[in-house]
Parts: structure tokens; C-alpha cells; sequence
């Protein structure tokens, strides 16, 4: 298949959302398919630099990487919040444009946008009349108002995203168009599944955004020492935003029985930085907690196999690639009950504390971590039970699922432009801004 795939977030260097960019695309291309992914400027050297690469194997060949910027004042903005919105916004439309000439020359047989994976701010590719993939995307998750106290600043995080979200899903008619007009929505989590429904997606399906390359898995379960005579190790690993939870995973871990010996680890920085100190101090935990700030990507592997137990507790996270990286290095995980967490961390591969008021929430994660201490032989059968699930999850076989439910759907897809018949239709006129492209 000729394929476009939208990915403003890519980079090889990184996790997350950038990471899924481009293995989404190196992944697809690896499979023989003619692959152009129109991404940002930002990660160009990147993507350039593991292109050259030779040492990591060869970039397969039908692999294509088209940059598309925007304007200088959009690239000024983005260092504000809100910016990135717009910055978003317009590479979107700038990406649509450049599109264009790609497909007047040779029509794609396929769209599919993988990042960013928001819902709300859509995708101007269904413009193109080809039959589209829309995601794994989020977007229909918020934070629990029971925990605010969570979340400095509430109303810039929390209520302004909202309110944001809602002005585009209930006015932007790109977003309803996005939906009805994509032949496949893919989403990250339930509350999403339904948002898409109720905006008139006719065909949505749950999915994992996230998936591992086949060489970060270990040959078997790696087996921890035995927990007696020592501290249970737990793990934090994320960026530090409000929405991540750190704050109510301190809290909680201060109401731990002073008897039950335990060591946290946090390893991430971010905007909240000046508060984590405190958050340690208040919860009493000086002498129990180690801040070791941001840590390279390719050093957290053996982070995690040298600790027992993973906790990230994201009061609004569509899915932590985390959890993934967690389960397949052996880690039990510890984590509230809601968002891609209630859907991507199997009951048997730890434990989801349901979300409440602060005070229940904080003593049944105290009570979690006081099990687990007490009955250790859980923690191996819970690592286990994650090992044996994430396997499911390297990127071949992730991409492998896409392309199968991409057959199942094609048969039924609408017309291309061009064909009266076609919901899709949309005049084309070739037009290219700001693209480069390097193979």
C-alpha cells in the first residue's frame, strides 16, 4: 500500500508520543508498504541522524519523511501552554496543503493519523478523500474532581482544557468530520470510545496506543531478589505535569504503616519541579524518597529491573507508555482504576485502586503497598502476569493488528474523490508550502 501517515510528534530518541511517530512509520515501511510521513520540523536531525545510521540495521526502503513548518510567529507562540494549540493547529492545515500534490500525483490507499492522538483536535487529512485511520487516539478522559487538590492550579490545567475541549468538539466541524469520514477510529480508552460514538464516529474500536521494539524484551521474566530483610523498591517514572499524580502518590505512601520498610525512586522533571521537595516534606518522607530528576530514555530499562514495584497514578492520562515499559520488565503495577489504565493493565498483573475522595484514595494505595510488602509472592505472580501481557505488545505485532482490522474495513470504505457516490469527496489542487522531503 502507498501510505500517509500524520505524525507532528517524531523522534527516535524519545518516548512516548514522539517514539510512536516514527515507529509507526519505520514499522509500516518495514513491511514493504510505500510509507510518507508528514511530520514537524522539530525533529528533523533526529530522524535524519537514525536514518544514517547503518549500525541499527537499514532504513527500509520505501520509508519517506516529508518536514512541514509553519510560520515563524506559530513556532514563537509554542513556548506558551495554550500555544501549542494553535501550533498544532496550523501544522495541520500546512500538512493538509503539502499533502495534496503527494496525492494528485499518485493517489495514497491510506491515511493515518497517529499523533498527536487527541480527539479533539482532529485531522484535516480527511479532506483527501482516501480511506483514513484515525488514531489510537484520547481526548475523551478528565481528571477526577474528587482529587483536585492534586492538581496545582486547577483552572489553567484542568478547566481551561475543558472548556477548550469543548468549544472544539461542539463548534469545530472538523472534528465531527474527522470522525464520520474516518473508516476506522482506533481509541485509547473507554470514556473515548464513547465520545467518538456520541459524535458520530461509525466505526470505533479500542485499542493500545503504545507498543515496545522487540529488543527491549527481556528472553524470560526477570526475577527480583527475595523481599526479605530489605525495603520494597518502588518506581515512579514520568514527567513531571500535575495531571501525572505525583503529589497523591506522596500522600499516600506518608499513611503507609511506619512498619512496612520501602524505598521510592522518582525519576522525571517538568513544569511542577519546585514542588516535588515539599510534596516529599509533608508527606514525611525525607529519609524514604529519592528525587533523581530526568533520566535519558535509554537508561530506564535497567532502572526498572532493579525495583518491585512500579506506581503511576495519572489523574488523566489516555495511556502511560510507562505501564508497558513497567509489565515488561517484570513490575507489578500499582495505579488508579481509570483511563487507559482500567483498560491496558490487566487485574492479574497488579492492582487499580478505584478513584474517591483524597482520603479514600491515598489509604487504599497505602493498603496496596502494605499487602504487597506483607505477601511478596504476589508481587512475582503479578510481575508475571504483566511480562506475559506486554509481549503482546512489540511493534511488529502492534502494527500487524493495525493492518489486519485495515482489511477488514477497506472493503467497506467510501469511494474515493472523484466518484459522485463518495461522502469523502473534496476537490484537490496541488499545492506544496514549507515541505521537505528526505528518504
Amino acid at each position: 500500500m502507498r501510505i500517509l501517515l500524520s505524525a507532528y510528534a517524531c523522534d527516535p530518541t524519545h518516548g512516548g508520543e514522539d517514539g510512536n511517530g516514527f515507529n509507526w512509520a519505520w514499522e509500516l515501511a518495514a513491511r514493504g508498504h510505500e510509507v510518507y510521513c508528514f511530520t514537524a520540523v522539530v525533529g528533523r536531525e533526529n530522524i535524519l541522524a537514525r536514518l544514517a545510521d547503518s549500525s541499527q540495521g537499514p532504513s527500509p526502503a520505501g520509508l519517506h519523511f516529508v518536514f512541514v513548518g509553519v510560520p515563524a510567529w506559530v513556532d514563537f507562540l509554542y513556548r506558551w501552554q495554550f500555544g501549542v494549540y494553535l501550533h498544532y493547529m496550523v501544522w495541520q492545515y500546512r500538512a493538509w496543503r503539502a499533502a495534496r500534490p503527494y496525492d494528485a500525483r499518485r493517489p495514497f490507499d491510506l491515511v493515518h493519523h497517529v499523533t498527536f492522538g487527541s480527539l479533539q483536535f482532529a485531522s484535516w487529512l480527511w479532506r483527501l478523500g482516501r480511506p483514513m485511520v484515525f488514531g489510537p487516539i484520547g481526548g475523551g478522559e478528565a481528571a477526577p474532581k474528587s482529587l483536585r487538590r492534586y492538581l496545582p492550579n486547577w483552572f489553567k490545567t484542568e478547566t481551561m482544557r475543558n472548556a477548550i475541549s469543548w468549544l472544539l468538539v461542539t463548534f469545530d466541524p472538523n472534528v465531527r468530520q474527522t470522525l464520520r469520514r474516518s473508516a476506522l477510529v482506533l481509541a485509547s480508552n473507554r470514556e473515548t470510545v464513547a465520545l467518538a460514538r456520541r459524535l458520530g464516529a461509525a466505526r470505533v474500536e479500542l485499542a493500545m496506543n503504545a507498543a515496545l521494539p522487540l529488543d527491549y524484551f527481556p528472553a524470560a521474566y526477570p526475577p527480583r531478589a527475595p523481599l526479605a530483610g530489605r525495603a520494597l523498591r518502588i518506581l515512579w517514572v514520568a514527567r513531571l505535569f500535575p495531571r501525572k499524580g505525583l503529589h497523591l502518590v506522596l500522600e499516600a505512601l506518608g499513611r503507609v504503616n511506619p512498619g512496612v520498610e520501602f524505598h521510592l525512586d522518582i525519576y522525571g522533571d517538568g513544569p511542577v519541579a519546585e514542588l516535588v521537595p515539599g510534596w516529599i516534606a509533608a508527606a514525611g518522607l525525607q529519609a524514604r524518597v529519592t528525587w533523581h530528576g530526568g533520566t535519558p530514555y535509554g537508561t530506564l530499562r535497567d532502572i526498572y529491573l532493579s525495583h518491585d514495584l512500579f506506581m503511576l497514578c495519572s489523574l488523566r492520562d489516555a495511556y502511560g507508555v510507562q505501564y508497558l515499559e513497567a509489565m515488561a520488565m517484570g513490575l507489578p503495577i500499582l495505579s488508579l482504576d481509570h483511563h487507559g489504565a482500567a483498560d491496558f493493565i490487566p487485574k492479574e498483573a497488579g492492582i487499580k485502586v478505584p478513584v474517591g475522595p483524597p482520603e479514600a484514595t491515598t489509604a487504599a494505595l497505602a493498603r496496596a503497598v502494605e499487602h504487597l510488602y506483607h505477601h511478596p509472592a504476589e508481587l512475582e505472580q503479578m510481575g508475571r502476569a504483566g511480562c506475559a501481557f506486554a509481549t503482546q505488545y512489540g511493534w511488529p505485532a502492534l502494527v500487524e493488528g493495525l493492518l489486519e482490522r485495515v482489511a477488514l474495513v477497506r472493503a467497506c470504505a467510501p469511494p474515493t474523490v472523484g466518484q459522485q457516490s463518495s461522502p469523502l469527496q473534496h476537490s484537490t489542487r496541488l499545492c506544496a508550502e514549507g515541505v521537505v522531503e528526505k528518504r
